[in-house]
């Protein structure tokens, strides 16, 4: 068997192959550049938290505070939905019906013909539109259901003897469900 060449290490007293670069401690603990912390753009200088201003104690009393409410200090009221209706605008000057709630062309005649899914579907969707043989609808349940009840809806239209390629769900900017309550049977949130 190989004898392995060793020394011993002046720092640890421990015996360390030769082959091995030497230890020369551990590296110091590289930490982020300190940056201010109201570098925020929404928020207007006269109205800020001056947290250096406050004690370690009330500064944390506040900062609890503004995390636990329904509100963001930094973001002012209309900011976020002057944000999305940005998004949406192309959509209205294009006319475009795709991702709005707006209605469009719907045919009477396949209305009536599709009626019997759309009893089965009740309040959970509204009919927007129907575009060649894809059937437009606003959802109004829970957005972990979505893409079931698309599939559903489409298997119901086709029973009804109507040729159907695709149904599309508008749920807003709805991205997921609000809170159940402790026992998970009631839902609190708006349809």
């Amino acid at each position: 068997m190989k004898i392995v060449e060793t020394y011993i290490d002046e720092w640890t007293g421990l015996q360390h192959p030769r082959s091995v670069a030497t230890w020369h401690g551990n590296p110091p603990l590289e930490t982020y550049p300190d940056k201010d912390f109201m570098n925020n753009r929404f928020t207007e200088p006269g109205t800020k938290t001056d947290f250096s201003s406050l004690t370690p104690y009330q500064a944390r009393k506040k900062a609890v505070e503004l995390a636990r409410s329904k509100h963001n200090e930094w973001l002012p009221a209309g900011k976020s939905a002057a944000y999305h209706d940005g998004k949406t605008q192309i959509y209205l000057d294009k006319g475009v019906l795709a991702g709005s709630f707006m209605e469009g062309d719907k045919d009477p005649e396949v209305v009536a013909q599709i009626q019997p899914a759309l009893d089965v579907l009740g309040a959970s969707v509204d009919l927007l539109s129907i575009q060649d043989t894809v059937f437009r609808f606003r959802y109004h349940g829970l957005i972990k259901n979505k893409r079931g009840m698309a599939a559903w809806t489409e298997t119901l239209i086709r029973d009804c003897g109507v040729s159907c390629t695709g149904v599309v769900f508008e749920a807003g900017t709805r991205k997921r469900d609000p809170k159940y309550d402790n026992t998970g049977d009631t839902w609190h949130g708006p349809y």
